[in-house]
């Protein structure tokens, strides 16, 4: 089996959702350019899935075996893929028919597949890997900070006597999350995150946060095409109550295609919408430009449309 080099955080069958014959429109906040880009191209890295050499026995090192988590995930891409084709044919049916009051999209069982899906792409991006690397360099700057304490005070720490408990045996050490170097340790500690939900699926937290929700589906009938990007599940917060997936009021955003979008609506203050659980709605020109600044402020680098039409970030 080949190396797979180009590994997607963001599924290429996704992506196709958004782009007219496999090219959609980039616009990057780093280059701040605008360009047009095959799926295969966008929202990937060389060896993204990898796990460094150094975290492998050698047996498995420079082999395909290292690549096991982006072959899980390949696996897991096909059959969400031919999941979600239904739920889009239901939906332009719904929308054909004006079925909005009277047909629900999917039940029960199926929102729990879709949430565990959900929960995968949360923690696959280089928005997760880049919070878990800021964790490992603040622990080694502060391990920095103590060492030029200890010998600017002249502390022998081997000699200094603390009135401690003796560590239990789940103690964790700054040894022990710093293994190797602040960029392996957190690429691996990604993937180790990733495996967990790839083994866990429907029955993982994340999983049971999202499907916990109130789902509406958005139906998108407006000139403008929804967007996408590098991270395509935002979070809309209520208020002042925070950004987490279960934080008062809050809304996590998905979209699904160009003319498809999930909202799943926080249970306890969406009380009201409990009747239209799974059910969906006609999208306002305001609600699609309202999503498409949300996937823009909150994409890691670059946002992704089937149109070159950016500038309604400015209206």
């Amino acid at each position: 089996m080949n190396k797979v080099k180009q590994q997607h955080f963001v599924p290429q069958f996704y992506l196709r959702n958004f782009a007219n014959e496999d090219t959609l429109f980039v616009l990057d906040k780093i280059e701040k350019s605008i360009y047009p880009s095959h799926v295969k191209n966008v929202a990937q890295q060389r060896y993204f899935n990898d796990f460094p050499d150094s975290f492998l026995p050698d047996e498995l090192r420079y082999k395909t075996k290292s690549q096991f988590i982006e072959h899980d995930l390949a696996k897991v891409e096909s059959r969400f893929r031919d999941f979600l084709k239904p739920i889009i044919d239901c939906l332009e049916e719904i929308e054909k028919k004006n079925l909005f009051d009277s047909l629900g999209v999917l039940d029960e069982e199926a929102k729990k597949k879709f949430s565990a899906f959900l929960a995968l792409q949360l923690v696959r991006t280089t928005t997760p890997r880049g919070q878990i690397k800021e964790i490992f360099q603040s622990l080694d700057d502060l391990k920095k900070r103590m060492d030029r304490a200890l010998f600017n005070n002249k502390i022998d720490i081997q000699k200094a006597s603390f009135s401690c408990p003796e560590p239990s045996s789940n103690s964790i050490y700054f040894d022990d999350l710093l293994k190797v170097g602040i960029e392996e340790d957190s690429i691996a500690q990604h993937l180790f995150y990733i495996s967990n939900i790839l083994d866990q699926g429907s029955d993982s937290e994340i999983s049971k946060r999202l499907s916990s929700h109130i789902w509406l589906f958005g139906i998108n009938s407006t000139s403008i095409p929804l967007w996408t990007s590098d991270n395509p599940i935002a979070i809309k917060q209520h208020e002042h109550f925070g950004t987490g997936l279960a934080s008062h009021g809050v809304q996590v955003v998905y979209p699904i295609t160009s003319k498809h979008l999930l909202i799943m609506f926080e249970s306890n203050f969406w009380n009201k919408l409990n009747s239209y659980d799974r059910m969906s709605i006609l999208l306002s020109e305001e609600d699609v430009k309202s999503y498409n600044k949300l996937q823009a402020n909150q994409c890691y680098r670059q946002t992704y449309s089937s149109e070159k039409n950016f500038e309604l970030l400015l209206t």
